[in-house]
This record gives structure tokens, C-alpha cells and sequence, in this order.
């Protein structure tokens, strides 16, 4: 078996760190976590973070991070109506 390279251990590491942002705003009722504002949580470059914001995470039901388009989520919300003004961090 070979081991894992720097960049794989580091892409896990920044996947677990995104799965435990989403898992904690789930239990506090925020299910609208755009893939964006996690990312500008997580330092990416305004420039980077903007590419992401019309997609969101969520956790699928065999417990892994997806990344969809936010109008594949049925009955969420238009992107267009959400305040962008609105800052998390």
C-alpha cells in the first residue's frame, strides 16, 4: 500500500475541517451554507471563494460532504434574493 502524499493528506484534512463547519451549523438550523463563505472562513482569496459562491455544501445522507449547485436543493432559495452583503466570519 502506498502512503498518502502531502496534498492528499491536506485536501482530507481541509475536507474534514469544511464537514465540521457544516455538521455544527446543521445542529444550530443553518442549512443554507454556501460553499463560498466556508471557504472565505477558511482564508481562500476573495477572487477563489466568489467562483463558489452559487454552490452549496451539504451532508448527504451517507454522511459525506456534496457539493451541489444551489438550485439543485429543492425548495431552497432563488441565489439572486440572498443578501451578498451578508458576512459570516
Amino acid at each position: 500500500m502506498s502512503e498518502k502524499t502531502i496534498e492528499q493528506r491536506a485536501e482530507e484534512q481541509v475536507q474534514e475541517i469544511m464537514f465540521a463547519i457544516v455538521s455544527l451549523l446543521n445542529q444550530y438550523g443553518i442549512g443554507d451554507i454556501r460553499a463560498g463563505a466556508v471557504m472565505r472562513l477558511m482564508g481562500t482569496p476573495e477572487e477563489e471563494a466568489k467562483l463558489f459562491d452559487d454552490k452549496k455544501l451539504v451532508i448527504n445522507k451517507a454522511g459525506f460532504l456534496d457539493l451541489r449547485e444551489a438550485d439543485e436543493i429543492p425548495g431552497e432559495h432563488n441565489p439572486d434574493d440572498i443578501n451578498t452583503g451578508t458576512t459570516l466570519h
